[in-house]
């Protein structure tokens, strides 16, 4: 059913106050929107299309005079003309802490998750991520309850142009989702990353921290090192050195392109050992003075 073929039967809100919030963003881009959208369509079932549609213009009248969005809720009272406001709650059940321990612990296995979070954008497969943890981003209508201050069968709409206001708030900030849910997102995002830190102190890891000798590691006063800072002070312990391969960037990007009798490789070649050649007689010099 489009918005044209429906005219609202819900009383439009009074021209004679102010505060009201006007749903700005169109319908289809809400509707597309990889929150707000799934959203929207849970709500649907909660309540009749026609509700639905009525509480969409409602909305664009600017019906709701505020909005309040929580850990598990989402109120605001909804006015209409000729009469005063109705207090409107939506209740979401929250994810419990055993299903965001079990989120966190798949989070943690790759830093993409939290890189993704930090930026405030959605990343891609969220929703399969907590569907395979047990639980869904977006709660399902078994997870929603909404009531009105003063029950009546034409109370839908007012239902609904919540939802649509509370969709907007959805689609501008996505992650606002994680705070409905119960945690967040700079909380689930330091949970991410000290569940981290954990799993590297007691497992076998990429990188392993260096062990290095404390006299070595603390090294000179600062002061001592502001011309040779580059060069290392101390013994520095030796380690068995991974095989080398030569001129590997060359070998990457394969022939030359240009023409001619002269290989261009073999000249860039002789350019990176001598400019390496010269490094190390740089490295290996001793320094004036000593």
């Amino acid at each position: 059913m489009s918005p044209e073929d429906v005219t609202s039967r819900a009383p439009r809100p009074s021209r004679r106050r102010g505060g009201r919030l006007r749903l700005k963003i169109d319908e289809q881009v809400l509707m597309d929107s990889p929150i707000a959208g799934p959203w929207l369509r849970m709500i649907e079932t909660l309540i009749d299309t026609r509700a639905m549609q009525e509480g969409l213009l409602a909305a664009r009248e600017g019906s709701v005079r505020s909005l309040v969005v929580e850990p598990g809720s989402i109120t605001g009272p909804v006015q209409a003309d000729a009469e005063s406001s109705q207090d409107v709650a939506i209740s979401i059940t929250q994810i419990d802490e055993p299903g965001w321990q079990r989120l966190i612990e798949a989070m943690a296995c790759e830093a993409v998750w939290a890189a993704k979070l930090l930026e405030g954008v959605v990343p891609d497969g969220l929703e399969d991520m907590f569907r395979g943890c047990g639980t869904s981003l977006v709660p399902t209508g078994e997870q929603v309850q909404a009531t009105v201050q003063i029950p009546g069968r034409r109370t839908g709409w007012r239902v609904a142009a919540l939802a649509w206001i509370a969709a907007e708030r959805m689609h501008r900030d996505p992650l606002v989702i994680l705070m409905i849910r119960g945690l967040p997102c700079e909380v689930l995002v330091e949970r991410i990353g000290n569940h981290r830190a954990l799993r590297a102190t007691g497992e076998s890891v990429a990188h392993p921290p260096i062990l290095l000798d404390p006299v070595l590691a603390a090294g000179p006063p600062l002061v001592e090192c502001l011309d040779t800072w580059w060069r290392p002070h101390g013994h520095v312990p030796s380690v068995e050195r991974e095989p080398h391969v030569r001129h590997a960037l060359l070998r990457r990007l394969g022939a030359s392109t240009l023409d001619g009798r002269f290989p261009l490789s073999g000249l860039l070649a002789t350019i990176y050992d001598d400019a390496a050649a010269e490094a190390a007689n740089i490295l290996d010099s001793p320094l004036q003075g000593d």
